[in-house]
């Protein structure tokens, strides 16, 4: 009996316990190995729409782009979710230039797609602050770097790289959806291993827990269900404040028979 693995995902969004509406938006399809994370820009008008206007968008072109059953070499899935992003920027402007209310409006995305159903072709993809973590072999790694003013002085060697993303430039995107004429999405390609999960989140989690906290909640009762991970994620960043929404996507590999060969 051969053993393969069904990706999938679970999670929850949170509305914390400082902010009046929830600006989170998070879209889980398992059928189509797609899982999507996107945080409406604090302080902007609109951002729940724009997160939920986002997410669907790119839901929707990936969906009709990409057939049933594919072969990886005959799809090109960095071209679609660039495509994919790209229309998600355009619809958002527009409908922010129909509805002056909405002006300014903006929204992180992070995204898995996964193609096949192994994780031997998955691709992450990520504009703004939102993050992928990989949990593998005991260790956690982020598989994302913030587009943001604060990681732009890490990176030249002008901050620390242990300053937390509380830091003031760390609330300065660099990019967003819906935010300029152009997007510029970060595509990487990965292999991904059956014991291996994913995390997905909002910045509400990490700048209120930093990487190492993160992890130790992940690592607690390592039997937990992947909803009561993501369930206690967001728990404790409320307990610690949940000065914002909070959102926490867990991807992992489910064992399932493909029968005797």
């Amino acid at each position: 009996m051969a053993i393969t693995g069904q990706w999938k995902g679970f999670g929850f969004t949170d509305i914390g316990r400082i902010r009046q509406t929830n600006q989170d938006t998070l879209r889980i399809d398992n059928e189509l190995g797609l899982w999507i994370v996107a945080d409406g820009m604090g302080g902007h008008a609109g951002g729940d729409v724009a997160s939920q206007l986002a997410v669907e968008t790119i839901h929707q072109y990936i969906a009709d782009h990409v057939p049933s059953t594919i072969q990886s070499e005959s799809v090109d899935c960095a071209a679609i979710i660039q495509t994919a992003m790209v229309q998600a920027n355009t619809t958002l402007r527009k409908r922010a230039k129909a509805e002056p209310a909405l002006k300014g409006m903006g929204t992180t995305v992070v995204l898995v797609f996964m193609p096949d159903t192994n994780g031997e072709n998955a691709f992450i993809a990520h504009v703004g602050d939102s993050r992928a973590y990989l949990i593998r072999d005991k260790k956690f790694t982020a598989l994302t770097r913030d587009h943001t003013l604060l990681e732009e002085r890490i990176q030249v060697g002008l901050l620390p790289r242990s300053t937390p993303a509380s830091h003031q430039l760390g609330h300065v995107l660099t990019r967003g959806v819906g935010v300029e004429s152009t997007v510029d999405p970060e595509i990487v390609q990965h292999i991904f291993q059956p014991t291996d999960e994913i995390l997905l989140c909002s910045d509400g989690l990490n700048k209120m827990m930093n990487d190492d906290q993160i992890f130790e909640v992940l690592q607690k009762n390592p039997t937990r269900t992947g909803r009561e991970k993501c369930q206690t994620l967001i728990d404790e960043a409320n307990r610690l404040g949940g000065k914002d929404n909070t959102t926490a996507l867990l991807i992992q590999a489910q064992e399932i028979s493909e029968g005797p060969r």
